[in-house]
């Protein structure tokens, strides 16, 4: 499954994404695309379960057959490390 992911602003956001599907679903294949703000996932979690493992972190997991959030991040809306 293909996510559009918000915000997707740099390598931190990348580790802590990759690092919560994998805590979830150890056998799961997780890619980040950094600059298109996609998350390709292979594993046994639905498009849901995957929305609500990242939600805690502060993104938002939309399936990229869906509509997007319009909304561009802001250093008030992401992990932060790249605005410190």
């Amino acid at each position: 499954m293909k996510f559009n992911v918000s915000p997707l602003t740099c390598g931190r956001c990348v580790i802590t994404i990759t690092q919560a599907l994998v805590a979830v679903e150890p056998d799961a294949r997780v890619t980040v695309n950094l600059a298109a703000g996609t998350v390709d996932y292979d594993g046994g979690l639905d498009a849901a379960a995957v929305a609500a493992t990242l939600a805690p972190h502060g993104y938002s997991a939309v399936p990229t057959d869906a509509p997007a959030d319009p909304a561009p991040a802001t250093a008030d809306h992401c992990c932060g490390t790249c605005h410190a």
